[in-house]
């Protein structure tokens, strides 16, 4: 007998289904139980974020590709913008990924010259990262760029629909801290 819990999508949404396979009297039983959370808004609102986050994510893959640059690259050039000074482990925890994967990417952007490693005075093996100057030119070039795109994004929505938005999302971002 074993139970799988996976995560699937129905329709666009996203549900849980629970998968329970059982032998009863030699015979092979599969148990199929399926939970929407359509009815809690808690749900609808982790459900959209997650979903906002891999729009935006993609959309950023897309307007970027020319430059070359990733979305995971554009979020090292912010996190070091305009004059900020990070190891690979303090981008790690600001962005919530491993160190291996904020190495790749800094290390990408190392070859691509638009950051640097400084010595740190505070640790001899894990260097600073910053901003070269085409790196700051090329993110506030990236920023120019979105201006539209975040127009285009939020346009229709009034000043307390953004004010509560952002106030929400930031509420639950410090829940998470």
């Amino acid at each position: 007998m074993y139970t799988l819990r996976t995560r699937v999508r129905y329709e666009g949404r996203q549900v849980d289904k629970l998968l329970v396979s059982l032998y009863i009297d030699n015979s092979l039983v599969n148990i199929s139980i399926t939970m929407n959370h359509d009815d809690d808004p808690r749900y609808q609102i982790t459900w959209l974020v997650r979903r906002l986050f891999r729009e935006l994510s993609a959309l950023a893959d897309e307007y970027l590709a020319d430059s070359g640059l990733t979305a995971a690259d554009r979020a090292i050039l912010e996190f070091l913008y305009p004059a900020c000074e990070r190891t690979v482990p303090e981008l790690a925890a600001i962005y919530r990924v491993s160190r291996q994967h904020i190495q790749t990417t800094v290390n990408r952007l190392l070859d691509a010259g638009l950051v640097e490693a400084r010595p740190n005075p505070r640790h001899k093996r894990s260097p600073l990262y910053a901003l070269r100057a085409a790196g700051r030119d090329t993110f506030a070039e990236i920023r120019r760029n979105e201006v539209e795109l975040v127009e285009e994004l939020f346009a229709g929505l009034s000043e307390s629909q953004l004010d509560v938005t952002r106030n929400t999302l930031a509420a639950l971002r410090d829940r998470l801290d």
